[in-house]
């Protein structure tokens, strides 16, 4: 530990400097028998949250004259957002919407001084009471790495082009894998993350911030679950009960079958618990129950008899037919017990993240992949859909699904498509892919938010989508089975 608040040297030299006279984050030097060599030495500065405390990180006492060296300010950031409230009620649309896919995960100039790296992915998304969308997401060279940030990127009210990125979140050389945003409706934001005791993603705590001023400014972290332990890998989707408490879901470990776990606020984020009552993982199973979500990466959604409804990754259930499915696990008390079946969907696998949200006019929306591109076998891949004169064709890639009983089951099924012939760079694990009328974006992390003029807004590992209800229901579709070939 240092007694200097982290922050970057300034050009000049110095005398007796004692660093900034506020901050985030302090000074940590040095390492421990297992730290990397680039980070051990005592040149270089890393960075930890005063309150943080963990095996890794002790201290020495020196006692000296402290100096007298006045400390630095941080340096000023003339970033400026609208504080004028959007009037959504004016931008409804009634007739059908969906806009091309948008690039949103920009490369920053190069006198910015913002960190880029190879690897960007992992988003979340919410909107600001202001008619800006924000999307943030882990900047990387390796998901265990310590050089991960968080960038941002801003979608202005009426811009049809996302910013540059910018910094949003760093707390030098420690992993920050695990982001989520959520509006509260009643003019917060909240912003939870992950945070790690050094590199890797396995032994997380948990950070929240807020902002009052559409994310213009955020207050200084605060730590809702101090242990770097499991169960903390931060799962973008923050949802709002009807009780208005805060369900945040989170990867139950670092393993693709490790589950999820809820932590849940009743105060506004102030307090958190997990329901989980210590037990091991169970055997996820039609029919079994056990205290942890089937799935990682879930999306959770509140019914409307209290009930809490999550959907995963991997930990595929069979069905009565003997396929494998997409794992649907259900709880009536809050999380602390959930029951286990297999939805109707196909499972997905890695670089693939689903979403789950209830949508302003009632219905539950699920978005997620056909398959996985190269982990199914190629004669289970795809799904049937509709086209507008009622007749089926087998479409691949990402799709809509509406269940309008509360996920009993999904009428509506929609490829996320225009049909327009692309040739797309999907970044992060999607990289190149074909878009036309029957095939969507294979793969990618999915973050999901619906504003007041309920619009849909989508972004993957790389690309933002926007379109309504009127589109996912509507028969206009201009896929022609005619030009499929499965």
């Amino acid at each position: 530990w240092c007694l200097d608040w982290y922050g970057p040297y300034i050009d000049k030299e110095q005398t007796d400097p004692v660093g900034y006279s506020d901050g985030i984050a302090r000074v940590t030097r040095g390492g421990s028998h297992n730290t990397p060599m680039k980070y051990l030495r005592s040149a270089n500065r890393m960075a930890m949250l005063p309150e943080d405390k963990h095996a890794m990180t002790g201290f020495r006492v020196v006692q000296a004259e402290y100096p007298q060296t006045a400390p630095l300010s941080q340096p000023k950031d003339e970033y400026a957002v609208s504080q004028i409230k959007w009037d959504w009620t004016s931008q409804c649309i009634t007739e059908p919407v969906f806009t091309a896919p948008l690039v949103y995960v920009h490369e920053p100039d190069a006198h910015s001084g913002t960190p880029f790296f190879k690897h960007n992915h992992q988003p979340a998304l919410t909107w600001c009471d202001n008619g800006d969308l924000l999307a943030v997401w882990f900047s990387t060279n390796e998901e265990k790495g310590r050089e991960m940030v968080v960038l941002s990127s801003r979608l202005r009210a009426g811009s049809s082009e996302w910013e540059k990125p910018r910094m949003f979140y760093q707390i030098a050389d420690r992993n920050l894998t695990g982001t989520a945003l959520l509006n509260d409706h009643q003019g917060t934001l909240y912003h939870i993350n992950g945070v790690e005791a050094a590199g890797h993603w396995q032994n997380l705590m948990m950070t929240l911030r807020t902002s009052t001023d559409n994310g213009q400014t955020w207050s200084k972290p605060r730590i809702i679950a101090p242990e770097h332990t499991r169960r903390h890998q931060v799962i973008a989707g923050t949802s709002i009960t009807k009780e208005g408490w805060f369900v945040q879901a989170c990867d139950a470990g670092p393993g693709g079958r490790d589950g999820a776990a809820v932590h849940i606020s009743k105060d506004k984020g102030k307090t958190w618990t997990d329901p989980w009552d210590g037990a091991s993982l169970p055997d996820f199973k039609e029919g079994g129950t056990g205290t942890t979500i089937a799935g990682i990466h879930a999306g959770v959604v509140q019914l409307k008899d209290g009930r809490l409804m999550a959907l995963g990754r991997n930990n595929s259930i069979r069905d009565k037919e003997g396929h494998l499915r997409m794992p649907m696990s259900v709880s009536d008390d809050m999380g602390k017990t959930w029951h286990y079946s297999a939805s109707e969907f196909p499972p997905i696998d890695g670089g693939q993240r689903l979403v789950l949200m209830r949508l302003n006019e009632g219905p539950i929306l699920l978005i997620s992949f056909t398959e996985h591109p190269y982990r199914t076998p190629k004669e289970e891949r795809g799904m049937m859909f509709t086209d507008k004169s009622g007749k089926s064709f087998k479409g691949y890639g990402m799709y809509a699904a509406l269940s309008y009983d509360e996920g009993k089951t999904w009428p509506v099924k929609r490829l996320l498509t225009d049909g327009t012939y692309r040739f797309l760079n999907g970044g992060a694990w999607t990289q190149f892919f074909e878009m036309d009328e029957g095939h969507a974006e294979p793969r990618g992390y999915l973050a999901g938010t619906q504003t007041p003029d309920n619009m849909i807004h989508l972004i993957t590992s790389r690309f933002y989508y926007k379109f309504n209800l009127a589109w996912l229901k509507g028969n206009e579709s201009i896929i022609s089975p005619q030009s499929l070939s499965d």
